[in-house]
């Protein structure tokens, strides 16, 4: 019986009469609240334009489709992350590149983006594992010289700056996403950012059937997919994003709890944000684990009733992807993803309870 469930969605009586309020409306899809989210995401995020989705892989399949990524043309990324950032190139029809990560962020290795730029490269997607922030400044110079259409992937990283830049908003398009499992939610769906009117006019077009609504019989503009977020959904995020602060508040001192835990120790050696990063809205708590075996260290957690994630499994060692890519050996990504396991983590944890996952968490690695 699982105790201590890996995520829990920080869910209030707001939260509740927000969504009941859309369910007693006459708009449950295509009204004012998502026009709402959509605004107040802007505000956040410091963007001129945001796009309210189905998905956070709904948003990547858009952002390769506004860029004009298509078949035949290579898109960049790392294989260090969920199988959606490598799923939305394929889907576009475009091959996926996969690179090394860099250690100390976990994301794109600048060296490794150079190295595996070609006269086919369309585009570059850029993975903030964690929410932590890859080395963008690093990546977006290697992609101003090469003249190369990035992607933010900031599916993690809502609520998290560098230097005083909120994640999502560096490149031509950030996508996020609002999974239960994210900082905030709203169940399921996702948001596009951009500072590019053109692009912006695109996704609105992308998620409705190409079609721009405009009153006439024979609207359809473009292709296009259903990736409308519905109002019910809208109402949750916007409920939830107006409490972003204080949600990202009572993560952080999770947070806190479990690094005074971990401080000092040589076999378990938890995540570290930059000083760059003042604003960390933890995504999840993922710790990296030497000289012990991470699966044998789970199954002795959740013996206790402790819910534990392996994040991540790489892509190119999905079954899947295993004979698409064959003979690509990404060591950092290999190595990494063998050592790292994410902790229970909440905003409804308490200090005994953070306490009893690290008391259990030493036992299984001594």
């Amino acid at each position: 019986m699982i105790t201590f469930p890996l995520a829990k969605p920080d869910i209030n009586s707001d939260d509740i009469n927000a969504v009941t309020q859309v369910l007693k409306s006459q708009y449950l899809s295509r009204g004012p609240v998502v026009d709402e989210f959509e605004k107040e995401f802007c505000k956040i995020t410091q963007s001129k334009f945001a796009s309210a989705v189905s998905s956070g892989t709904a948003g990547l399949i858009m952002a390769l489709n506004a860029l004009d990524v298509k078949q035949g043309d290579e898109v960049i990324t790392v294989s260090f992350t969920v199988p959606a950032t490598v799923n939305s190139i394929v889907a576009v029809g475009a091959k996926p590149i996969l690179v090394d990560i860099d250690e100390e962020t976990l994301g794109m290795c600048p060296k490794a983006l150079s190295a595996a730029i070609t006269n086919k490269t369309k585009a570059i997607i850029i993975v903030h594992a964690f929410g932590k922030s890859a080395k963008i400044h690093k990546l977006l110079d290697i992609a101003k010289k090469y003249r190369i259409k990035v992607i933010e992937d900031a599916c993690e990283a809502i609520g998290n700056c560098y230097d005083d830049k909120p994640l999502g908003t560096y490149a031509d398009i950030g996508v996020f996403a609002f999974y239960p499992n994210k900082q905030i939610t709203s169940g399921e769906g996702g948001m596009l950012v951009t500072n590019n009117e053109s692009l912006y006019r695109s996704f609105e077009l992308l998620k409705n059937h190409g079609r721009s609504m405009n009153g006439d019989l024979y609207d359809q503009m473009s292709f296009g997919w259903n990736f409308r977020l519905s109002d019910i959904n809208a109402a949750l995020g916007l409920s939830q994003l107006r409490r972003l602060k204080v949600i990202m508040e009572k993560r952080q001192k999770i947070a806190c709890i479990y690094d005074q835990k971990f401080d000092g120790m040589k076999a378990i050696k938890g995540p570290k944000f930059s000083s760059s990063e003042k604003n960390s809205a933890w995504f999840v708590y993922v710790v990296r684990l030497f000289n012990k075996n991470r699966n044998d260290v789970m199954k002795q957690l959740e013996a206790k009733g402790i819910q534990c994630g392996r994040y991540f499994a790489p892509v190119h060692l999905q079954p899947y992807y295993l004979n698409k890519l064959k003979d690509l050996s990404l060591v950092k990504t290999e190595k990494l993803a063998e050592q790292c396991l994410a902790l229970p983590f909440y905003t409804q944890l308490k200090t005994d309870d953070v306490g009893f996952i690290c008391d259990n968490l030493l036992k299984s690695t001594t």
